[in-house]
């Protein structure tokens, strides 16, 4: 099994036979850069370790943490135990130099492509060859694959892409920026391609998606990551199945301090990347050792739970796995075990192990499990498993007028205990889908209460990324038609809201909350009624136990009978009691029955 703050590292017979022709570090080098730590010293489950070094200077240095939340520590995996109770090798560490050096490569590895490259007939033809390049999704030379299928782009369009690249290459982000914004307006107009009125909108939408993200590529450039986050969004809305677009939101998260969605992102291009029919090994390579990195930042920046993922075979049930993964994460975890979940479903991926080329079959999955130091924290989660519309706002929020107060409340439980959990469950979960517990709805439903409460600004960035994660996630798994119609459901209301426009039917995330709703109250019904029916069981029993005793001790009962001999009266112990002052002036007689 593996355990937490860490996955073992992709072995060395991983790594591909050629190497590229970039002047920029390689995947050897990268390889070549990492160590393997001393025994690291655990003083908890899923804290920071720290290695010693002596005499060596060449070892990485300690990494703090700067006021973005970017933590500048080296990457350290712990050491695991595999699925027959053997240790792992010892763990090999990710320098931040290298993993800086494969970020460059991969969101930048597209610059070569240069888009004023004047070709020898048609002046807009190179222009569009970064375009065409998206469409074919295929990394080549500089001088890009064929590309004479796809429509040339409008000729002002053109002119505005010349003057924002030059600026560009002479390292003018600014400037550049402003360029392929004055761009991008032209495109939206309809200056996209030459004959727009016989345009595709496949066409236009590469067109565009290659403008946004060269913004987001200036705003990486000025480090404003902040104004970069939504264009890499529209950029993914634009065309879902460039790698690269994934990647640079990747860099955006990590720079923002958000592991947990960059590590998705760049589990997702890795996907993309494959999917696509790419074949150069050297950029899957970076891809997977980027996604390891990065999901080690995300498990080590967390202190509230801890993390385990343990290998599941075919031939094991999901009761089996389960008891067996919690059984080993108490022994391991004792700080962490106030509350666990182990996730059901079992498909959760992790990047040594990973090959996209292999059946799904045969694909190595493993199952995670989640232990909290404090139970209030994860006790939510038991909802996935037992609600068909978990909900996870409280019994009331949907059904009655919330106070602004009331709503800040809600907001944040959800920015800070809800989402943050649900997100890095699905950070290793490729076909984590849009069904209510995946997360995507819960964020939605997230932006309506910032809708409520005015934080439009907020709001529009979480819409924003809702609809990315809608756009890419028919590539990401096998859709049914009640999936095909949720999905058109929810992009047609993220847009609508997003748009401002109002519609007489309710949001389908807020219908979804209110069935949670009624899940909710049917079993406090429930609950509550079996308690009732147990406390009543109890009274009941112990009532026939103090029958039983007294009769055993031979008690007499109080009050009057009749005595054996005469026919008169005999009063009980209780009766001859003195009567207070009160029974004294109430007190009745008592009669003398008479002789029989």
């Amino acid at each position: 099994m593996v355990q937490s703050a860490g996955v073992p590292q992709l072995s060395d017979n991983q790594a591909p036979p050629g190497r590229p022709s970039s002047a920029t570090e390689t995947e050897g080098d990268l390889i070549h850069n990492t160590q393997a730590p001393p025994p690291p010293k655990e003083s908890g489950p899923n804290k920071r370790r720290k290695a010693s070094v002596r005499g060596n200077s060449t070892k990485p240095k300690k990494r703090m943490t700067d006021s973005r939340g970017v933590s500048d520590r080296p990457l350290v995996e712990k050491q695991g135990v595999c699925d027959e109770g053997s240790p792992l090798p010892p763990p090999l560490r990710i320098s931040l130099k290298s993993l800086l050096a494969a970020e460059m490569k991969l969101v930048y590895g597209d610059e070569q492509h240069n888009i004023t490259q004047q070709p020898s007939k048609s002046p807009v033809t190179s222009s569009a060859s970064q375009f065409m390049c998206q469409a074919s999704e295929i990394v080549g030379p500089p001088s890009g694959p064929n590309l004479g299928f796809l429509p040339q782009i409008d000729k002002w369009l053109d002119v505005a892409l010349r003057d924002a690249d030059s600026y560009y290459q002479q390292k003018k982000y600014g400037i550049a920026a402003s360029r392929f914004t004055t761009a991008l307006e032209l495109c939206s107009k309809g200056a996209a391609v030459e004959q727009s009125l016989h345009a595709v909108y496949e066409d236009i939408s590469k067109v565009a998606s290659l403008i946004e993200s060269r913004l987001v590529a200036c705003y990486l450039r000025l480090k404003r990551p902040e104004i970069a986050l939504n264009h890499s969004h529209r950029a993914i809305q634009l065309n879902p199945i460039y790698f690269r677009h994934h990647l640079r939101q990747a860099m955006v998260y990590r720079l923002l301090g958000n592991p947990c969605a960059a590590a998705r992102s760049a589990m997702i291009a890795d996907w993309v990347y494959w999917l696509s029919g790419c074949s150069d090994e050297h950029i899957s390579k970076l891809i997977k050792l980027y996604w390891q990195a990065l999901l080690d930042e995300a498990i080590t920046m967390e202190d509230g739970f801890s993390v385990m993922y343990t290998p599941r075979s075919a031939g094991d049930s999901v009761g089996d796995c389960i008891a067996k993964a919690e059984e080993t994460f108490r022994k391991q975890h004792p700080a962490f075990t106030d509350y666990l979940f182990t996730d059901p479903s079992g498909g959760h991926l992790l990047p040594q192990t990973t090959d996209w080329s292999n059946p799904p079959s045969t694909q190595q999955k493993y199952v995670l499990t989640l232990g909290f130091r404090r139970g209030q924290d994860g006790s939510f989660l038991s909802k996935l498993t037992s609600r068909t519309c978990p909900s996870f706002t409280g019994p009331r929020a949907s059904f009655s007028s919330s106070s602004p107060e009331d709503m800040e409340r809600v907001c944040d439980t959800f920015s800070r205990r809800i989402l943050p959990v649900l997100d890095f469950i699905k950070c290793t979960k490729l076909a984590a889908g849009f069904s209510p517990g995946s997360g995507l709805v819960e964020r939605l439903q997230y932006a309506g209460y910032l809708g409520q409460i005015q934080r439009s600004r907020e709001q529009t960035v979480i819409l924003h990324q809702a609809l990315a994660e809608l756009a890419v996630a028919p590539y990401l798994q096998d859709l049914s038609h009640a999936d095909t119609s949720l999905l058109q459901a929810l992009m047609a209301d993220t847009m609508d809201t997003l748009e401002g426009r109002r519609t007489d039917r309710e949001r389908v995330w807020n219908e979804m909350q209110k069935v949670g709703m009624l899940e909710d109250l049917l079993f406090q019904l429930e609950e509550t009624y079996l308690k009732n029916k147990a406390q009543r069981a109890n009274r009941k029993q112990r009532a026939g136990v103090q029958g039983a005793e007294g009769k055993a001790r031979g008690r007499p009962k109080a009050g009057v009978k009749i005595g054996a001999k005469g026919g008169g009266t005999a009063v009980t112990d209780k009766a001859k009691v003195r009567p207070t002052e009160t029974q004294q002036e109430t007190a009745v007689t008592p009669m003398t029955l008479p002789d029989l």
